[in-house]
Parts: C-alpha cells; sequence; structure tokens
C-alpha cells in the first residue's frame, strides 16, 4: 500500500487542484518573458496544449523546454506526459536514454525532425542525443498509439513524435549560453540570427555548440560537438522553402550494465575497470595468451572488469533537408520535401581477443599473425567493434486541395537507405591507446590468411527501399460542431541483405548468403471529434500500423546441425555434409519472423478552459504477432522474434491548472495494461527438446502499470521556480514474470531569473536544474529502446521437460541487465540574447 499512497498522492493532489478557489489572472501574454501570465488553462507550464487533433495527442512547447537542463534530449522533454516512461542514463541527456509510451518502445515509435525522419532504416532504433540543440527547439508533439497518416515511417506500430525546431528571428541578433554542473559538466552555445533580408524575404540562423561531462561512475566521459543552421525564403502568396542543416559528433563512453547479483557484489557504482591490458611479450615458436597473462588478472571474462578505455561509442552524422511549400490558389498546394542523412559509429565492449590460426579448416584460412612475433600460435588482445555505416536518401510529396467542405491531401514518401554493418579489429598497445580508434582505416584491420579484414562477429550489407502512398480527407459536419479525419496508407518496404562469412570457426553467420524480403500493408484510419461546446469536447480514433522485422531477423541463417547433416570447413570455407559424408550445399535456414501488425482505438474528452485544461481517455490496442528480442551477450548480437498476440488496454489522463498569475499546476496519469495472448516463444529443454514458454497471460516486460507526473511551477516578475514528481511503476524483466524491479519516483528543481538588459545583453538569464534531488537510486532495463528480455529467469518446468533460467535463445548464458539510475545532478547556466 506503501506505493500506491505515493501514487496516488502525487498525481490525485495534483487533479484536485481544480476545484480550489482562484485569483483571477492578468490578460497578458508574452512569450519572451521567462513568466508567462495570460496563457489560459495552465498551459503557461508549456507541458500541456489546448489539442484540437482527433486522437490522442500531447506536446510541450519551448516554454518548457527552454526551463530544462541546456543538454536535455526530447525524451527528457516529454518525460512529463501521459504514457510516457523514459530513462536518461545520466540526467543532462548527453549519454542518451531509453524511451516507452503505452509500453511501446522507442524502436516502435516513428521519429521525425521538421518531417524528416531519425529511425535507423534496419531496426528502427533512436539515438536521440544526437539531434537539435534544445535552445533551438520549439516543440516536441506525442501521438499515443495511431501515427499520422502522412507521417514517414514503416516501423512506427505505436504512434510517433516529432521534433520542431524554431524559425529564425526577424531581427538581426544572436544568442550565447554557457553552463556548468556536476561531474565537470559544461556547454558552450553561440548563435547567429541574420535576421530578414532580400526585402525581409530571407533569413537564417546558424547555431555552435559543444558539450560534455564525466561519468557519475567510473572512468570515462561525453564529448558532443554540434551544427544546427536553418535558412527560410518566403514566396508571394504563402509559398515558403526552408533549408535545415545538423552535424553532430559525439565520443560517449559507455555506462557498465549489471545484473542484481553484480550490485549485490559490487554495489551501485561497479563500472568497467581503468587498467589498460597488457600483452604478453612476444616469443616466436611459443605460445602467449593475454588472457591469463598475469599482469591482466580479473580483466577478461564474464565477470572481468574489462577496461573502460575500450568501452566507448564514437558516432558522426549529419544531415540536410529541403522543405518547400507552393501555395498553387487559395485552395490548393503542393508540398515536397527532400532530404539525406549520414551516420557513421561504433558501440560496446571494444576489448576483444584473437586467437591466431593458419589451417585449412579454419574460416579464411585462419588469422593472421596479431602480435608481430611472426608465428599464428597467440591468443592476442585486441581492439575491436561492431561499426554501422549508413547512407540515407528520401523525399516527401503531397498535394492538398479545398474541395467545398472537403480538405483533401495525398501523396508519397520515398526512403532508400544503405547500410555497412561490419567488425574490424586492430591492435592495441600497452597504453590502452588503439590503432585506429574510429575504425575508418582500413589498412590497420587485422586480416584473415586470405588477405580479406578479418571480422568478429558480423559482416553485412543492406539495401533498404520503403515507400508510402496516402490520400486523407478532413471535414466538418453538424455545422462544423462534428470533424471527420479518413486515411487510407499503402506502406512497403523491401530489403536486400547481403551476409558475407565471418567469424573464425563453425558458426550461424559463417557462410555467404542473401535475404531478399518485400512487405506490404494496407493501413486505414478514422477520426472523429465532436465539439460540444467552445470548451468541450470529444473524440474517437481508430487507426491501423504495421512494422516490418528488424534486420537481425536475417542474421544467423546458416543451419549448423540437424539430422544426418553436419557443417565443417574445409579448404576455409564452411561446408556441408549429408550422412554419408557427402558435400552438400549449406541450408539457409528460412526467416521465421512476421512483421508486427497493431490496431488502436482511443476514445476521449477535452475540455479547453480559461483556468483548466484537462484531456482524458481510454485505449484498446490489439497486437498481432509482436516483436521482442533478446541480446545473446556471447555473440554481442540480438535474436528478434515473435511473441505472438498481445493486448493493451489503459487510460490516460493529464490536466493543467491556472491557479492565479503566479501559479501553474500539471499533472499526469495512466495505467497499461499490456498482455500477451498465446505461447509462442520457444525455447531448448534441458534435455535436448523445444518447448513454448508459459507466456500466455503475462504482462509484457518493462511495461509499468502505473505513470504519473506533478508539476508545480511559480513565476514572479523576471524569477520562476519549478517542483517535479514523476512516478515509475515496477516493471517486469523476464517474459514469464517471473523477475521484476520495484517502481521509483523522481523529484526535481528548477529555478530562474532574468535581470534588466545591459550594453549588448537584451535578455540576461540564469537557471539553475536540478535532476533527482533526493538521489534516489533505481534500476532501468538496457538497450537502445529497452526492449531487450530475457525469456525466463527462474527455471520453468513443462511437460516436455525443464527450461533452465537465464539462457539466451542461442543457449548462452544471460540474466537480465540494468542500467543504475544517476544520483543528484545539477546544472547552471547563464545565456542572452543580443
Amino acid at each position: 500500500m506503501k506505493i500506491k499512497v505515493k501514487r496516488l498522492a502525487l498525481v490525485v493532489s495534483g487533479l484536485f487542484l481544480s476545484n480550489m478557489p482562484v485569483a483571477q489572472a492578468a490578460d497578458t501574454t508574452d512569450l519572451g518573458q521567462i513568466h508567462i501570465q495570460g496563457l489560459p488553462g495552465g498551459t503557461g507550464t508549456g507541458l500541456i496544449q489546448q489539442e484540437e487533433s482527433p486522437k490522442a495527442r500531447s506536446s510541450v512547447t519551448a516554454v518548457a523546454i527552454k526551463k530544462k537542463a541546456p543538454t536535455s534530449t526530447a525524451f527528457q522533454m516529454i518525460e512529463t506526459l501521459p504514457g510516457v516512461s523514459t530513462f536518461d542514463q545520466d540526467g543532462t541527456g548527453l549519454f542518451g536514454g531509453t524511451l516507452r509510451v503505452r509500453g511501446y518502445n522507442s524502436n516502435q515509435m516513428g521519429l521525425t525532425l521538421d518531417g524528416v525522419p531519425l529511425n535507423d532504416s534496419l531496426n528502427y532504433t533512436i539515438n536521440i542525443q544526437e539531434f537539435a540543440d534544445s535552445e533551438n527547439t520549439c516543440e516536441v508533439f506525442l501521438t499515443q498509439g495511431s501515427t499520422d497518416i502522412d507521417a514517414p515511417h514503416v516501423g512506427a506500430s505505436g504512434g510517433n513524435i516529432g521534433i520542431s525546431t524554431c524559425d529564425p528571428k526577424d531581427k538581426l541578433g544572436g544568442k550565447v549560453a554557457f553552463a556548468v554542473g556536476s561531474n565537470s559538466y559544461h556547454k558552450e552555445f553561440v548563435r547567429f540570427d541574420s535576421g530578414g533580408f532580400m526585402n525581409d524575404r530571407a533569413k537564417f540562423f546558424l547555431s555552435l555548440s559543444q558539450a560534455g561531462v564525466d561519468k557519475f561512475k567510473g572512468d570515462g566521459k561525453a564529448d558532443r560537438e554540434h551544427l544546427d543552421a536553418k535558412a527560410v525564403f518566403n514566396f508571394d502568396g504563402g509559398s515558403f522553402s526552408k533549408l535545415s542543416a545538423l552535424y553532430n559528433k559525439m565520443n560517449n563512453a559507455n555506462y557498465r550494465t549489471v545484473s542484481k547479483n553484480d550490485i549485490a557484489g559490487g554495489g551501485y557504482d561497479l563500472d568497467f575497470g581503468a587498467r589498460a591490458p597488457q600483452h604478453q611479450p612476444a616469443l616466436a615458436g611459443t605460445a602467449q595468451n593475454d588472457t591469463t597473462y598475469a599482469l591482466n588478472a580479473g580483466i577478461f571474462g564474464a565477470s572481468g572488469a574489462q577496461y573502460a578505455g575500450f568501452n566507448n561509442n564514437p558516432f558522426e552524422n549529419y544531415q540536410i533537408a529541403l522543405q518547400n511549400h507552393w501555395q498553387i490558389s487559395p485552395k490548393a498546394s503542393i508540398d515536397v520535401n527532400p532530404y539525406y542523412s549520414y551516420g557513421y559509429g561504433t558501440g560496446g565492449n571494444q576489448l576483444t581477443t584473437v586467437t591466431e590460426s593458419k589451417a585449412s579448416s579454419a574460416l579464411h584460412g585462419g588469422i593472421r599473425d596479431a602480435n608481430g612475433d611472426g608465428d599464428t600460435r597467440d591468443t592476442v588482445a585486441m581492439y575491436g567493434s561492431n561499426v554501422s555505416q549508413t547512407d540515407r536518401w528520401g523525399i516527401t510529396a503531397k498535394a492538398s486541395y479545398q474541395a467545398g467542405i472537403h480538405n483533401v491531401s495525398g501523396g508519397i514518401w520515398f526512403d532508400r537507405g544503405a547500410s555497412r554493418q561490419y567488425s574490424p579489429v586492430v591492435g592495441i598497445g600497452n597504453n590502452g591507446n588503439a590503432a585506429d580508434y574510429w575504425l575508418r582505416d582500413s589498412s590497420a584491420y587485422l586480416q584473415y590468411q586470405d588477405g580479406t579484414p578479418y571480422n568478429a562477429s558480423r559482416n553485412w550489407k543492406t539495401d533498404v527501399d520503403a515507400h508510402t502512398l496516402f490520400l486523407q480527407d478532413s471535414f466538418g459536419l453538424l455545422n462544423d460542431k462534428l470533424n471527420v479525419l479518413l486515411g487510407l496508407k499503402r506502406q512497403s518496404v523491401s530489403r536486400d541483405f547481403n551476409n558475407y562469412a565471418s567469424g573464425s570457426g563453425v558458426n550461424a553467420n559463417g557462410v555467404n548468403y542473401s535475404e531478399h524480403q518485400d512487405f506490404s500493408d494496407n493501413l486505414a484510419n478514422l477520426g472523429l471529434r465532436y465539439q460540444f461546446t467552445d470548451k468541450q469536447s470529444a473524440f474517437f480514433n481508430a487507426g491501423q500500423n504495421a512494422r516490418a522485422p528488424e534486420n537481425s531477423a536475417n542474421t544467423g541463417l546458416a543451419q549448423l546441425t540437424g539430422k544426418n547433416y553436419s557443417t565443417s570447413i574445409v579448404d576455409g570455407v564452411m561446408v556441408a555434409k549429408d550422412a554419408a559424408g557427402n558435400a552438400i550445399p549449406v541450408n539457409i535456414l528460412a526467416v521465421n519472423v512476421k512483421p508486427e501488425k497493431s490496431s488502436n482505438f482511443d476514445a476521449g474528452y477535452r475540455f479547453a478552459g480559461e483556468q483548466l485544461t484537462f484531456s482524458g481517455s481510454v485505449f484498446y490496442v490489439d497486437f498481432k504477432d509482436r516483436l521482442s528480442s533478446q541480446y545473446d551477450p556471447a555473440t554481442n548480437l540480438s535474436t528478434q522474434f515473435n511473441v505472438g498476440k498481445s493486448r493493451t488496454v489503459g487510460f490516460e489522463l493529464e490536466a493543467g491548472y491556472k491557479l492565479n498569475s503566479n501559479w501553474n499546476v500539471y499533472g499526469s496519469m495512466a495505467r497499461t495494461e499490456s498482455t500477451m495472448l498465446e505461447d509462442q516463444v520457444f525455447v531448448k529443454t534441458t534435455n535436448g527438446g523445444s518447448v513454448a514458454l508459459p507466456t500466455s497471460g503475462k504482462q509484457m516486460p518493462d511495461t509499468p502499470k502505473w505513470l504519473a507526473s506533478l508539476s508545480l511551477q511559480y513565476t514572479y516578475g523576471s524569477f520562476y521556480s519549478s517542483f517535479q514528481g514523476r512516478y515509475i511503476g515496477a516493471r517486469y524483466t523476464s517474459l514469464v514474470n517471473d523477475d521484476q524491479v520495484g517502481g521509483y519516483t523522481l523529484y526535481d528543481l528548477g529555478a530562474g531569473y532574468r535581470f534588466a538588459p545591459t550594453a549588448f545583453m537584451k535578455t540576461p538569464t540564469i537557471r539553475l536544474t536540478v535532476s533527482n534531488l533526493f538521489s534516489k537510486q533505481y534500476l532501468s532495463m538496457t538497450g537502445a529502446s529497452g526492449s531487450s528480455f530475457t525469456s525466463n529467469v527462474n527455471p520453468v518446468v513443462t511437460a516436455q521437460g525443464t527450461v533452465a533460467g537465464n539462457i539466451s535463445a542461442s543457449g548462452n548464458p544471460v540474466s537480465p541487465s540494468f542500467y543504475v539510475g544517476a544520483p543528484r545532478t545539477l546544472q547552471i547556466s547563464m545565456s542572452t540574447d543580443f
């Protein structure tokens, strides 16, 4: 009952504040000031808007965004919205984080920046810390459930998130900002605005920033260099073009993920070791082994300390996009929006070992001399990682026409991505430095005996073509009291995957093969909104979503063993043999992962008054072939599989209330039941058989049943302060629900003051933000999307045999792993417009 009291005290007290007597607010609005007195119904918090969409939708504006920490990500900006569960690795946003909405993980949500898709084209993941600076962000919106019919996504089965950047300012000027904080945190930001020129038709801005912070535990830090730019040209008659660009370069250390046993033995501060591995002195004709070398004791192995210097995620990306809106007539318009993006990076534990070899029974004839002693007898510590490199381009074209009461639009989105994913290895020195930290120099790669680069675990090339055709009609009935939105979409994905033999021995990626896949779906959407009065409305939405399997479904398809079937390596190539010993082609298993599909239903009520803004909705989601994945630490890869049908039901509430001209309060609350309905997860038993785990009736892991938030904000003149609490309920960590982590409540504090203008400083402002005020210790599940689960933690006894606990899909040991929540984190920022 203790947790329930916390939960209800946090939210219900805020919701019932609407019954309190209030003083009449002054009718003033000044978006350029810290204090915002005239916005209605608690919207002055920037955390709730008076929405008119015929579906569940929430958003935050620049009013709230500018009060966050200077390096906050879009996930942190929407953390208080209903149904949202977020985790930030260090409290600053620089290390990234995870997101869930109604139990959907972030790679089930479509994400756009000014209409450009940001999800990875292969696995739909999002590295949220790579995108626009918060100083240039004006709005982040969220649709929970149904995606927008014209949104450029093929991997969004749970809704979409949109980031909108601010346009250049009309007047010549700019902004400078500087911030410092806990753990040597810093950020420097400068922006130049051209103001209007060419008869005020054109304007642009260019901003540069750099930021960094040390890890709150262990060695390592995050460094970020970033550029945002945007130019706007206005033509006659409402037509315009907007050209935007961003560049981002990050070099982030990893936090060590821990199990509950790790925490019991090493505490919450357990992290990677600071001791660099040493090479055993090389001696020709003898075998050296760096993993058993006395100076490396405690470094290697699953329970070893590893090395913090080789646990990093360097990444570089850039993007350019052009938005064109041509107003052909008062009733007709055309939008054409091309874009291009590029990304390159590595990640994971880069400390690896390689065993040299020279034999016809090894892939590619074995691995060349790695320590330079002239033989191939040694096991050598080296630096290796999974590299990802993607070129991506696309275009969205849409035509709109107003025909009587009908506002009809239709168009096409096309997107093409070319990706290389490989796992090279380079040498290291005893000082802890790698021969090529970014792994860009192929001449430094360790080679197989046949002269090709050695790839430890993967060597993939994938081309993805995605496109949608969409048609939408919006019209009003009953004197415009009833708004109807109808949408149809044809969604298609074509994927060409090529696996090139990697590893050193017989393995499921050890032979060349290719896969071609096509996925197509016809999707529909219906939205209704009825306006009872100028303050009260109701909405209903029914929408279909679909999501093609991730690229990992094509990997590891080479069959290794079977009845009258075996594999081995002959003359450097993996081959198969039948029972008689005759050579036969290696069998490539069929991809048995199906697309994920969902049908979403929302019904809700909204109230938009002068003092109260309220939105409440109930939702029902019917999933078919829901996708999940499991990480295998032995291969450093993830396996994707279907868990069958599932059902998600719940409700969401949010309210903003203006107590008086100084006080505003915002609260949200959500209840989510996400239940698997079938036993479709097959695993091995201890006697070698196969059995479906009892997952039917179980809650999807990492899906809290209860979420709540409350934010209280005070403004007086040029001063503001805010106090916020968020509750995240308990979550299961396994598919059979035999393990969980408890719920927790986090409190944040903020304050700011704007000084009088002086000299060139128009808006000198100082701000303070404190996250996790009381240094609450808590855990979050790992993964960029939070979607990698353990099947079962404890042994499961079935009629077909016993399933061992903590075993991955491939049979390797694995247990639920977590990130540790950051303790209290403080930032102080100073900024001014000029």
